[in-house]
């Protein structure tokens, strides 16, 4: 029987050797004998993809055309040869003895003229290998194929109401990678469908039988049900969840519906929830480090509760120092960034959807740089060397890559990387000029001088068009700061550094005596990339720690830090005048607390222990916020201020009663690694290694008890 159960679970996967958490990095380099010879050259890195949890598809692409094969086994001694079919550039070959969660090295040979080419030794870590086990079941009721092809994902959680045959769960999860949870009322009813799939050894981690009174609210990806249950089966139904129904069709409000065969209509809410998006670095391409999401007005933990919790834990990313990425929640799921790997869960239930290893992917030291990833509701934008993997959301698929302009293609990187509704902007940066760096003190990016401090820039940006990828325009720099780049509205916002001599400059790092002489603050048309103000920035004669810049409708706002204080200029979003200026001191020198991230929010601007207000830039209030303990950035969540207090843990202050609230023993990263979106309040595991102790080390989605609305 042909099923499609999970060849669609992890399309296409990249991985790279991976240091033992805890160790410094290796090269990764073979130094066998037989390992002489040029390296390979790749067009297109190194990719492989999990088919199930025994068997691996191996892609990659070679700049020149020749015989091509894969070693690989269970130590780095290698072992087995797999020979590509393919003698040009493209090469595919598909492992079938693989151990589940055992690791594999495995390297990369050509031959051409005679001639052989090594690459080096990578590794694939087994653990991460989230592929769900495959079910081989043959029955496939009347519609349920045009039911399946429906689906907005193939992974998550199904529901099926115990009065459906339960042949409708049996072929859920075989063409899918749902778990399938069949809705029993009935005692004896559940123990049936228990035994026969436990005598037919299915039972378990695809198929299940539970009592539907147990049953979270709100958590299904897609729900089955007759037609004279299928309004109070909805209630199974996630914000974005999707129904099958079976029997005369029931007109249910709020749902449109769509017949797919005698007996069988497939539904869907009609108007989708207006949901908050963590889809950048800071919430939004304005920077705010807010989303919008007000977690329902609640601004206490104990009005959040755990929707639920699991992967990814602690062995899935770097150490919590080096401040990656942040995680991005956008169209019902969350993405979240670990070693050389990215993973998608499901935003309301947790169901891990897919995983990609890729090599060089690594990004480290944010404050200093931008993220090298984006969302939209359908696709991840993720900058790796070169290109822009464009990514589908729901399968992991790799769509498409966009290139840099022709004239950066051969000496250049993706930098800094953003999407709106019609653009894709980017940066080309000088190869190596991102910090990838996580082992060591130097590592923890604390410090103050320029060897932690050198901001990363960029030599031209660039708009795509987002549905077609062609460029539309660009401007060329010596130098444009990627900390800064900001978007509002139709206005993009950078500090650009005009000072010829940094053409010759071997990286794209900067340090402040580099930038500040000649630096101004841009702003240019999203639509255009034509110039509308350029302003001369403020003397900046400091340490110049951090640069970041965010901006609303009404202006762009420079945030540095430096000799014991923060400091902000506001220029009008129109003309680039100067709205205001002001310093205010640090909380402390240390642990994250001079670096800072201000968070705007509802016409105020936070920056512990101080609160702004954004119009004029004059103190609305300061010694408040809460004590801070250990890094991390603060985010806002409307009626709340986010970040580490108090004893170390995740807190919440609330800006109506001035007071914290713990989650004890959630650590959140050294950067930012919890987001409030989707209506919900996202920690993916962003703690790991830290000393100070006692950290659950595992992923969390919390949602609202109540809706308190925003007067609470």
């Amino acid at each position: 029987m042909t099923t499609h159960r999970l060849l669609l679970v992890v399309v296409f996967a990249i991985t790279s050797y991976v240091p033992i958490q805890g160790q410094p990095p290796s090269t990764g380099q073979q130094t066998n004998d037989d390992a002489q010879g040029p390296e390979i050259k790749f067009g297109v890195h190194p990719g492989v993809r999990f088919l199930t949890p025994t068997s691996a598809e191996i892609r990659w692409e070679t700049t020149l055309a020749g015989d091509a094969a894969v070693a690989y086994g269970p130590t780095r001694k290698l072992g087995t040869i797999i020979h590509s079919d393919q003698s040009g550039t493209s090469h595919r070959v598909v492992i079938n003895d693989m151990v589940p969660g055992q690791d594999y090295w495995y390297r990369f040979g050509s031959t051409r003229n005679g001639k052989r080419s090594f690459s080096p030794i990578y590794q694939l870590e087994g653990g991460m290998n989230y592929t769900p086990p495959v079910l081989e079941l043959d029955a496939n009721p009347v519609g349920a194929d045009m039911a399946i092809a429906h689906l907005r994902q193939l992974g998550g959680y199904a529901v099926v109401i115990g009065d459906v045959d339960p042949e409708w769960g049996q072929a859920i999860a075989a063409k899918t990678s749902m778990t399938v949870v069949m809705a029993v009322d009935d005692a004896e009813a559940i123990q049936s469908i228990r035994q026969k799939w436990y005598a037919d050894e299915n039972y378990g981690i695809r198929v299940t039988a539970q009592f539907r009174s147990d049953l979270p609210k709100a958590f299904a990806n897609l729900v089955v049900a007759p037609s004279d249950q299928i309004e109070q089966a909805a209630e199974f139904l996630s914000p974005l969840g999707q129904l099958i129904q079976l029997g005369n069709p029931e007109k249910v409000d709020g749902y449109q519906w769509n017949t797919v065969a005698k007996g069988v209509s497939f539904g869907q809410r009609a108007t989708e929830p207006d949901l908050a998006e963590w889809g950048h670095q800071y919430g939004s391409v304005g920077n705010a480090s807010y989303s919008g999401e007000m977690l329902g007005g609640v601004d206490d933990t104990a009005d959040l509760r755990v929707k639920w919790i699991g992967r990814p834990g602690a062995d899935f990313g770097i150490d919590r120092n080096p401040r990656m990425p942040a995680p991005l929640a956008v169209g019902g799921r969350l993405f979240h960034q670990g070693m050389n790997r990215m993973i998608a869960l499901d935003a309301f239930n947790g169901a891990v959807l897919w995983s990609l290893e890729i090599p060089d992917l690594r990004r480290v030291n944010i404050p200093r740089d931008s993220a090298n990833w984006c969302a939209d509701q359908s696709h991840v934008y993720a900058a790796v060397k070169d290109r822009l993997w464009v990514i589908d959301a729901a399968s992991g698929e790799m769509q498409r890559t966009l290139l840099l302009p022709e004239a950066y293609q051969t000496n250049s990187e993706w930098g800094y990387v953003a999407v709106t509704k019609h653009r894709v902007v980017g940066t080309a940066m000088k190869q190596g000029s991102s910090y990838s760096g996580f082992w060591d003190k130097a590592a923890w990016y604390d410090d103050k001088d320029d060897a932690a401090t050198s901001k990363v820039t960029g030599n031209v940006i660039v708009g795509y068009d987002k549905e077609y990828g062609s460029i539309q325009w660009q401007r060329a720099a010596d130098a444009i700061v990627h900390s800064t780049i900001t978007i509002a509205g139709d206005h993009i916002y950078f500090v650009e550094v005009d000072d010829p001599s940094l053409q010759d400059a071997p990286s794209g790092k900067l340090m402040n005596s580099q930038i500040w002489h000649a630096a101004s603050i841009v702003c240019i048309s999203l639509e255009t990339g034509q110039q509308i103000w350029k302003s001369k920035t403020p003397p900046q004669d400091h340490e110049g720690i951090i640069s970041f810049g965010f901006a609303d409708q009404d202006q762009f706002v420079l945030q540095t830090s430096g000799k014991e204080q923060f400091h902000f200029v506001s220029l009008d979003a129109q003309t680039g005048t100067e709205r205001w200026q002001r310093s205010m001191d640090w909380p402390e020198t240390h642990h994250g607390a001079h670096v800072q991230h201000a968070v705007l929010m509802n016409g105020k601007i936070f920056v512990q222990p101080h609160i702004l207000d954004a119009a004029d830039g004059s103190v609305l209030k300061t010694g408040t916020l809460g004590k801070r303990r250990g890094c991390a950035t603060p985010i806002g969540a409307g009626n709340s201020i986010i970040y580490r207090g108090g004893t170390g843990p995740l807190t919440l202050w609330s800006l109506d009663d001035e007071s914290p609230s713990e989650f004890t023993r959630l650590r959140p990263s050294c950067w930012l690694s919890t987001i409030p979106a989707q209506g919900m309040l996202f920690s993916p595991e962003g703690g790991g290694g830290c000393s100070c102790g006692g950290w659950m080390e595992t992923s969390i989605g919390f949602e609202p008890v109540v809706q308190m609305g925003a007067g609470k």
